[in-house]
């Protein structure tokens, strides 16, 4: 599968991170989370991650196209309608990884394949609530991507 268009759930540190790399590397990126308070949070953190690659790889103009591309969503059916992959940034809880796995089974395409990066729970205990387990896998970031 070519993956293009990718969703990010949960914008906080990490989950931010993994939006901008994403973008910067030329992905479609849209982020969820589930208020608009996160949203903003996530907005402020963008920007220094904007002026972070910009410096890192000296190359302002592409984060700033990075940092203008990014959708922000707190629908989650919004945020996935064109989802190739979604990569699940949640907090590390049981019961808000279920119930989340558990929303995006019902409304992801089909073709869509859901990404843990779960990084103190196993990601099987998560493969039967998503609905399709053969399209569940573990991509783990590591905190300062």
């Amino acid at each position: 599968m070519n993956f293009k268009n990718v969703t990010i759930a949960g914008s906080g540190v990490l989950g931010s991170q993994i939006a901008f790399q994403s973008a910067f590397f030329g992905f479609n990126v849209s982020v969820y989370d589930i208020n608009d308070g996160a949203i903003e949070a996530a907005k402020t953190r963008m920007a220094s991650l904007k002026t972070t690659y910009g410096k890192y790889f000296n190359d302002t103009e592409k984060a700033e196209k990075a940092f203008a591309s990014l959708t922000y969503y707190t629908d989650l059916a919004e945020a996935v309608k064109n989802a190739d992959l979604v990569v699940e940034a949640v907090p590390e809880r049981i019961e808000i990884k279920q119930s989340f796995y558990e929303s995006l089974a019902k409304v992801a395409p089909e073709k869509t394949v859901f990404a843990s990066n779960s990084s103190t729970l196993l990601p099987s205990q998560f493969a039967a609530f998503t609905g399709r387990p053969e399209k569940f896998l573990a991509l783990h970031f590591a905190n300062s991507i």
